[in-house]
């Protein structure tokens, strides 16, 4: 009875604001439409510049074979060194390519030949990924001209031993950017919900003044905690499954894994986001800095230490430490797992242990923090 009371006063509360709530629905569905097709890790099209001082059939070939993968364009064609470092300058390439002048010549006379290539560090993700293409583009240029002068020399080209790879990509055969990114933009806009729906709960009776008549009331700690934040699960749970429709129907990432599943860790997940905007509106006085404690606790860990941009392997192991409190690490493992990979609770048990535990926690500590008294 006075859960129900308290639920249906947050709930009148939260239905005042029409315009809230419908952004508050809206607002996952924008975000993850937003950044799964503007937030791309597939880099092509990189801006290149040739300094071509051969002028010669054999160098055409190798500016056309660059231009022809998609991945680096030839937009600068210059005349001088000082037009490369122009366009360096100003970030308008990304490599350059400088043909020598005895290109052709070393080709035909089977002497070894240099190409220099520079590269923009500035922005050293992209030129990792440009340097790597280059490399693939002129070792298979390289490999096509041995096998042209084999051939000139009446050998077969299959005399000479190869090995070939054969590539298969599971999971995500198409490489689509899309498929990685969906899932850790739904665990981040469920974070940034969750915990900003709750943060300011607590603190909104505190500013108003409010709080003197539920400490007044015989109401448990637990039965507050839990009036509080039932009408926000009901409403992130809404923006849960319209962000899994999206993400499917609109964005074509398939569901390969069982749905319930799928649901039932979205749901612990909920319990996290929302727990920890709850405990932080109940350790503050004001809803400025219960915002603040989510941003630094929830938002940011959710983005930076969840393995979603910045794989968790590759950060310092004291960093990687930290990575194990993170809710939003776990979770997006389950989301990877059942949308991707199709896997089952045999496998994603420990995520859903550590959500639900963590979930557990953060609902018992913000009622902990409550205390019936004015201090």
């Amino acid at each position: 009875m006075r859960f129900g009371a308290i639920f249906i006063k947050e709930a009148i509360l939260i239905t005042r604001d029409k315009r809230a709530l419908f952004l508050t629905v809206m607002f996952p569905v924008f975000m993850l439409l937003l950044y799964s097709y503007g937030v791309t890790f597939d880099i092509k099209n990189v801006p290149v510049a040739v300094l071509d001082y051969s002028h010669s059939a054999t160098a055409r070939e190798l500016i056309h074979k660059v231009n022809a993968t998609g991945y680096l364009e030839v937009k600068y064609n210059v005349t001088n060194y000082d037009k490369i470092h122009e366009l360096l300058t100003n970030s308008r390439i990304t490599l350059a390519f400088i043909i020598p002048t005895d290109f052709e010549k070393n080709i035909k006379t089977g002497q070894k030949t240099n190409i220099q290539v520079i590269a923009n560090g500035s922005d050293a993700n992209t030129a990792n990924v440009a340097l790597g293409y280059q490399a693939a583009i002129l070792s298979s240029f390289g490999a096509e001209l041995v096998k042209t002068k084999l051939i000139q020399n009446g050998m077969l080209a299959t005399a000479v031993p190869q090995v070939r790879e054969r590539t298969r990509i599971w999971y995500n055969p198409e490489m689509k950017s899309t498929f990685f990114v969906a899932p850790g933009v739904i665990a981040v806009v469920v974070m940034l919900l969750g915990s900003l729906l709750t943060a300011t709960s607590i603190v909104r009776e505190k500013e108003s003044g409010t709080i003197e008549m539920l400490i007044s009331t015989p109401i448990h700690p637990f039965e507050l905690v839990m009036g509080k934040i039932a009408p926000y699960i009901i409403i992130a749970f809404i923006d849960v499954l319209i962000v899994i429709l999206v993400a499917s129907f609109g964005l074509g990432v398939p569901v390969k894994g069982d749905l319930l599943l799928l649901l039932g860790g979205s749901f612990l997940y909920l319990l996290c986001a929302l727990g920890i905007g709850l405990l932080a509106s109940a350790v503050t006085a004001t809803i400025t800095s219960a915002q603040l404690i989510v941003t630094f606790t929830g938002l940011l860990p959710s983005i930076l230490l969840s393995g979603f941009i910045f794989p968790v392997e590759s950060m310092p192991k004291f960093v990687q430490f930290l990575t194990y409190v993170v809710p939003a690490k776990y979770f997006i493992i389950i989301l990877r797992g059942i949308f991707l990979k199709g896997i089952g609770l045999s496998v994603l048990w420990p995520q859903f242990l550590f959500l639900a535990i963590f979930g557990t926690l953060m609902m018992l500590l913000p009622a902990s923090k409550f205390k019936k008294r004015i201090d």
